[in-house]
């Protein structure tokens, strides 16, 4: 996994959260309003992480590409393409003679195996 650069946001966002250690120095009596507090700020951080995904792009409808254009996609030769498309969840064989693959398909396998 890539190690996130912090960016000027992010530094701010620590700023403001108190450290975890904070809440030892916390009356026990104030606890279920912190407790209620942190449930709001859950809720909200998870609502714009969820309204961030829903604005990326869609993808175009899927097409499906020749071996020549994925193998240019995928940066592969046609060769490599034919020896494992039986273990590739984008390729599509359309009958014994015709092999084709999905772009959308290689879009995903490349976003996850980056």
């Amino acid at each position: 996994m890539n190690a996130r650069r912090h960016t000027e946001s992010d530094l701010q966002c620590k700023t403001v959260l108190p450290a975890v250690e904070a809440i030892d120095a916390c009356p026990t009596d104030a606890l279920p309003a912190v407790l209620a507090h942190l449930a709001a700020l859950q809720a909200r951080a998870a609502a714009r992480l969820m309204a961030a995904r829903l604005a990326e792009p869609e993808l175009p409808t899927d097409e499906l590409l020749s071996v020549k254009e994925a193998a240019k996609r995928l940066g592969v030769s046609a060769d490599w393409l034919y020896r494992r498309a039986d273990a590739l969840p984008f390729a599509r064989r359309l009958s014994p003679r015709a092999l084709r693959f999905s772009s959308r398909g290689i879009t995903r396998w490349m976003r996850q195996t980056r």
